[in-house]
């Protein structure tokens, strides 16, 4: 009888998971996951990565568990796992997965892959996760596609599944061995019972507010799902996410008297789309992990100043807010997105940063690092896709309009704890009698702002709408939107060429 491996990868779940629906069809059930040292070691792998994925695993266990199953732990290189497991069990192998939107890593792996499993004849069978679409060469009807997987039923934990039952290897790799230097103080627990305790608060309590509330870092951490690393490594699927979410709105129709409710979980949900629309950009571009969008601003940003880096990684650029939440980040695991924007606008234009560089840094970061969207919208932000409006964030902007009391520069910045209110903004314009007062010597305590803003946004906009303003930037812009702009109906496929 046919053995059927179940390979999860970022699918650590059983419900709503239809490799392990189809593959109990074709014969005994092996589930399996493969810590490969090639994810492990790329630059965009963190600790805090590997601890979210052991608590998932965990949970992963006792779900298959409670079904009669095991799961199986391998480590190595995938070709050379599943060379292990066809040569050591005793019947033929088939192989099941989700297909997988991630780094330039795993995208290599699966080509690599494909081509054993077709050499060895063996099938490989890859089905849609969530609303990203393989293939497809343009977004023409893509909002259609996303509705409708959306709306299709849920996919129950099949009750005929029979596990194949070996010597099952259950060997977590701690967290300290992975060769990696731990800097987090705290991150969010991982696995599906935490997911769906976070999911059920945010939907009866904590998102009433979500629209209002998602800006600041001061409520978003409250007010904000928290759901993401638990979509990335998929402990719960977009779909049912989406269906719950959207059945709990269509439940409050009718209601009077409900404030924010509604609307906040209808941004929600729309949001959920469009973490599907950034991750298939991706899916349809790989390259666009270190490759510009639009090749028109390939050589604006050729020298990287070392120094600006190291100051905005650690938190030291002399910008209250910038410096908070990096330091947020660093610690645990987590800042809402429209700090995330600001992080990445202070990177690309007041210190004219290399994207490539700063998101393989925030990538480490982000326990929710979702590949996908990660790299779709560093180029956003950082204005070299060619389509997007520049958005250039003003850091002291952004900390009176959402850390208006100074509270969480306060928290995360301790050397401001004495500044008061009228200098929390722009601690660098104290007197030198006001800095003993407050116990804050700026140059020794907190740094001086490294760079003007005002200044450098000047100098960006000149350079990015000099290009922009180019036929050449013109032409990049109009095949850029064909194949990854958001759109209703069809667009034109007369692109002019050069």
């Amino acid at each position: 009888m046919n053995i059927s491996i179940v390979w999860f990868k970022k699918d650590l779940r059983i419900v709503d998971h239809k490799p392990l629906h189809e593959a109990c069809k074709s014969g005994l059930v092996l589930p399996l996951y493969i810590y490969e040292p090639e994810i492990i070691e790329a630059d965009d792998y963190d600790p805090r990565h590997h601890q979210f994925i052991n608590d998932s695993l965990l949970s992963l266990k006792e779900s298959l568990k409670a079904i009669g199953g095991f799961l199986h732990l391998e480590y190595g290189s995938a070709i050379d796992v599943f060379k292990k497991l066809k040569n050591t069990l005793p019947n033929s192998i088939s192989v099941y997965s989700h297909e997988e939107t991630g780094n330039w890593v795993s995208y290599q792996r699966d080509i690599q892959f494909k081509k054993w499993c077709k050499n060895q004849d063996i099938n490989w069978y890859e089905y849609q996760q969530h609303g990203v679409q393989r293939p497809i060469f343009d977004r023409d009807g893509w909002s259609y596609e996303w509705n409708k997987f959306m709306n299709l039923p849920k996919i129950e934990v099949s009750k005929n599944i029979k596990f194949y039952s070996f010597d099952h290897l259950f060997d977590l790799i701690d967290i300290k061995n992975i060769g990696k230097h731990i800097t987090h103080t705290s991150i969010q627990k991982g696995g599906r019972e935490a997911g769906l305790k976070l999911l059920d608060s945010f939907l009866e309590t904590r998102g009433k507010n979500y629209s209002k509330e998602m800006s600041s870092p001061l409520t978003a951490i409250t007010s904000c799902s928290r759901l993401s690393p638990y979509l990335t490594f998929g402990n719960l699927s977009v779909r049912e996410v989406y269906k719950i979410a959207k059945a709990k709105r269509d439940k409050l129709k009718g209601i009077k008297n409900l404030g924010n409710w509604r609307s906040s979980i209808s941004s929600f949900l729309g949001r959920l789309r469009w973490h599907c629309h950034f991750i298939q950009k991706l899916e349809d571009q790989p390259q666009i992990e270190w490759e510009n969008m639009s090749h028109s601003y390939d050589s604006i940003r050729d020298n990287f100043n070392e120094a600006y880096f190291i100051a905005w990684k650690n938190g030291q650029t002399g910008y209250p807010l910038i410096d908070a939440c990096m330091r947020c980040l660093k610690a645990t695991g987590y800042i809402n997105f429209r700090m995330r924007a600001m992080l990445v606008s202070f990177a690309s234009y007041d210190l004219w940063l290399d994207w490539r560089k700063t998101s393989k840094y925030l990538a480490t970061q982000f326990t929710d690092y979702e590949p996908g969207i990660h790299y779709s919208q560093f180029q956003m932000q950082s204005g070299v896709t060619g389509i997007n409006s520049i958005r250039i964030y003003n850091p002291v902007k952004q900390q009176k309009d959402h850390d208006g009391e100074g509270i969480f520069v306060r928290e995360w910045v301790p050397e401001l704890k004495e500044v008061p209110l009228e200098y929390i903004f722009t601690p660098h314009l104290m007197s030198e009698g006001f800095q003993e007062i407050y116990n804050c010597k700026i140059g020794t305590d907190y740094p001086e702002p490294i760079v003007d803003h005002g200044l450098q946004v000047k100098k960006a906009k000149q350079i990015l709408y000099g290009i922009k303003k180019t036929e050449g930037a013109r032409v990049e812009a109009k095949k850029v939107y064909l194949k990854h702009g958001s759109r209703r109906k069809p667009f034109s496929r007369r692109v002019p060429t050069t």
